[in-house]
């Protein structure tokens, strides 16, 4: 009988320890980040306009407009990384104080994240910055995590939020443009901003030729191309041609393409391969086509941050932000050997621009 009890004993010791990491597993996991201490650095922008695809702001007093942007920073909330990626983000806004942050997707990521989607956005309301930006193939990729609708609802809820779902009628959860005009009210840059989702299905891998079992990342869909040619004409029509910047999430094949064909890196290091859409979509196309387009910014690869000009155009990553990049930071590696960090534009009003390319480590 001792023998007996001492088996029940070890199953029910086995029992509580799998419930309890069930249990935590499916907790909420919050920011560990004291949101009410941050210091606001406030803004120099007004919202003129805004409709379900685009969103018109003037900057309230002369001079450049200062643009600060990161990428995957995969804010999961489990451990002490997401409060080093929170941390350095707010520190650097409020060293540089930029116009406006933009967030290139895989922004709040994992299970149970709607809670950390509404730090995220208490975060920018205590700054007092506006933002806006894109979602990443990790966003609602998690079977506990809310929808990709959902996250775009809780974000845009807020006040300093800039971001727009998008034509109801066109695929994806984040299409849409952000018109930036001086002090003057003329138009200095638009920004286009497009959801590039997760993984190709079944039926995009039998259509583009690539086996059943293939892990194959998805891009933009003919619609969403189709919703940035009329866009662009639209643009035109209301300011003239004037300087735009594209940003999707997972790197167009153009990222590829170019540096097949030798194109010289500006600035950077490619340090994995591009992980880039299965599939042209056209996307390009209708770049070249729109006359406007002067640089496509992206993020995804966490230890790429080049850029190339192709056919007259930047194509560029983000500095990678995230400091659960790859568990580098888990493994002890020297943060020296790194790239996390952001990257700024300083944008003119003739719509041309500086890029600077920012690490922690240096800053």
């Amino acid at each position: 009988m001792k023998k007996v009890g001492k088996i029940i004993l070890c199953a029910v010791i086995v029992l509580v320890l799998a419930a309890g990491g069930i249990t935590w597993s499916f907790l909420p996991h919050p920011l560990n980040y004291a949101i009410g201490s941050i210091q606001p650095v406030g803004s120099s922008l007004s919202v003129v306009n805004a409709a379900e695809d685009e969103v018109t702001v003037k900057k309230d007093s002369e001079g450049d407009y200062k643009i600060l942007m990161f990428t995957d920073m995969h804010l999961d909330g489990k451990n002490s990384t997401s409060k080093l990626t929170v941390g350095r983000m707010v520190e650097s806004i409020q060293k540089e104080k930029p116009d406006l942050v933009l967030l290139c997707g895989d922004n709040v990521t994992s299970a149970l994240n709607r809670v950390r989607c509404r730090q995220l956005g208490k975060i920018f309301e205590k700054l007092g910055v506006y933002w806006a930006g894109v979602l990443g193939n990790h966003e609602g990729d998690n079977p506990m995590s809310i929808k990709r609708d959902e996250m775009m609802d809780e974000f845009c809820a807020f006040d300093h939020c800039l971001m727009q779902k998008g034509p109801a009628d066109v695929t994806g959860d984040c299409n849409y443009s952000l018109n930036l005009l001086d002090a003057d009210g003329e138009l200095a840059q638009t920004f286009y901003f497009l959801d590039t989702f997760d993984e190709m299905n079944a039926e995009q891998l039998a259509q583009y030729g690539y086996a059943p079992d293939e892990s194959v990342y998805d891009g933009t869909k003919e619609d969403q191309v189709e919703w940035f040619r009329q866009k662009q004409n639209d643009t035109k029509e209301a300011f003239g041609l004037h300087p735009s910047i594209l940003m999707v999430h997972i790197p167009l094949p153009q990222f590829q393409t170019a540096l097949d064909e030798g194109a010289p890196f500006l600035f950077g290091d490619k340090r994995e391969g591009i992980c880039c859409s299965g599939f042209d979509s056209g996307l390009f196309d209708a770049i070249r086509a729109g006359g406007s387009t002067q640089a496509v910014f992206c993020g995804h690869d966490h230890v790429n941050n080049f850029g190339v000009r192709y056919e007259g155009v930047l194509l560029s990553y983000i500095e990678m932000s995230g400091y659960g990049s790859y568990s580098l930071y888990s493994r002890g590696e020297p943060e020296e050997t790194w790239l996390q960090g952001y990257t700024a534009l300083e944008i003119r009003a003739d719509g041309s621009f500086d890029q600077r390319q920012v690490r922690y480590v240096d800053s």
